[in-house]
């Protein structure tokens, strides 16, 4: 029974909301809700999009739960291990956002920090509020740590390397119009109409041939990082994966008929 976390149905759209102590601090317990709800909504055939929100007005995340992090025994000689396993576990977590096959929007309604801002990073979309206010930033190096959970990587690929390790070390923290700049977020929206442009967003993603992104995505997410011709080939593979599937029969058809068409996500 998730204690952290909701997910409300609105059609076709599942919206999992954090409600974490007010700030929705990273820490295991909301990571292994939110890994345990997107396992699920990825399985689940009638969810064709998926917004991760806040339950809270001004943070969306604000990053780690530095408590666990102040109990630890550094003079214990396992405690370099100890704290790479709990990593690897809140890694495996995060990777359960990734690599869900649904569209994923992260609703960027406050502060998005240090675990915060990877959250947003595991998502294909953000969307965040300009509010004057709200900031978003990878902030660890100010309080002597690194990124944790995939900031060092998943920036540098999203923003490019030069410009993220430059954020990165001086933990700087950007307002939603700085962070549209540089591409760190998709679209930086007023407060009145932030609301409206998460859901249009959802709504269009909900109508569209989600199997398809699925396979956009794990092609992508696999093959980034191989050698040409062996990304090529997981294309190859997704796209005979993509072409037998009834979205594709129903895609073509519409094509060929001028009609709009009606995808299933099958």
């Amino acid at each position: 029974m998730s204690e952290l976390i909701d997910v409300r149905r609105e059609g076709a759209v599942a919206r999992v909301v954090m409600h974490r102590k007010g700030n929705n601090a990273i820490a295991e317990d909301l990571m292994s809700e939110l890994a345990g709800a997107f396992n699920e909504l990825g399985n689940d055939p009638s969810v064709r999009a998926i917004v991760l929100a806040s339950e809270y007005e001004k943070y969306f995340s604000v990053g780690a739960d530095l408590t666990s992090l102040a109990g630890i025994d550094r003079e214990s000689p396992n405690a370099a291990d100890e704290i790479a396993l709990f990593m690897r576990r809140m890694n495996h977590h995060f990777n359960a956002i990734e690599r869900c096959p649904r569209p994923v929007i992260a609703a960027i309604n406050g502060h998005a920090l240090g675990g915060g801002s990877e959250l947003t990073l595991c998502c294909d979309f953000r969307v965040m509020v300009e509010d004057g206010r709200s900031r978003i930033g990878q902030t660890e190096s100010s309080l002597g740590i690194i990124p944790g959970a995939g900031g060092t990587q998943r920036l540098p690929r999203l923003i490019g390397k030069a410009r993220a390790t430059r954020f990165l070390i001086e933990s700087t923290r950007l307002s939603a119009k700085e962070a549209e700049a540089v591409g760190w977020v998709d679209r930086a929206v007023p407060p009145e109409e932030f609301s409206v442009a998460v859901d249009e967003l959802a709504g269009r993603l909900a109508k569209a041939a989600t199997l398809a992104i699925a396979m956009i995505k794990d092609a992508v997410r696999r093959g980034y990082d191989l050698r040409l011709d062996e990304g090529l080939e997981i294309e190859s593979q997704n796209f005979a994966r993509a072409a037998l599937s009834t979205d594709a029969a129903i895609g073509i058809m519409s094509f060929l008929t001028k009609q709009e068409p009606e995808f299933t996500g099958s």
